[in-house]
């Protein structure tokens, strides 16, 4: 896996881009990016891999990685993202990879429009994935069944286990 550390034009130009990745480029030194697939890019900031950017079919996302939301002290720098509780049901099939279905949903937390990211929360207020929405809240509340989050990153996943390894080196 191959680092490619960014221009300082480069990260400049991300932060004028993420409104997620913002506060924490703004004092961080050395921001690189890995390739680990095709589609997944892990951007690490000062040698933390904080950011994801990922292709699906939905387009192209930047996200914050959940290395960042557990065991990073930068986390508290993150923007509030909008989330939604599911039953613990749903857990291990979202941390196995599977989409968020309407039933799996207990509660919203946060306003949020098709495309916009997404947390993902078990009952105890652990986040257990990322994910991007197909729908607003407004439409989510009104429905009954479907899919209605896509799970870009979840907990045991490629990302958070190459992300563990990254921190490790350091």
């Amino acid at each position: 896996m191959k680092r490619l550390r960014l221009s300082n034009r480069e990260v400049k130009e991300l932060r004028e881009k993420s409104t997620i990745m913002k506060p924490i480029l703004n004092n961080a030194d050395v921001v690189e990016i890995l390739q680990l697939t095709e589609r997944e890019f892990i951007y690490l900031v000062d040698n933390e891999p904080l950011f994801l950017k990922v292709a699906a079919k939905e387009g192209e996302f930047i996200i914050p990685t959940l290395f960042l939301i557990h065991k990073s002290p930068r986390r508290d720098l993150l923007p509030p993202l909008p989330k939604v509780v599911v039953d613990a049901g749903a857990v291990k099939r979202i941390i196995n990879g599977a989409d968020v279905m309407r039933p799996g949903i207990k509660q919203f937390e946060g306003d949020f429009n098709r495309g916009d990211i997404v947390f993902v929360d078990d009952e105890k207020g652990r986040t257990i994935a990322i994910a991007v929405s197909l729908y607003s809240r407004a439409e989510i509340e009104q429905m009954e069944k479907g899919k209605v989050l896509i799970n870009l990153h979840h907990l045991g996943d490629r990302v958070w286990q190459a992300s563990l390894e990254l921190s490790k080196k350091h």
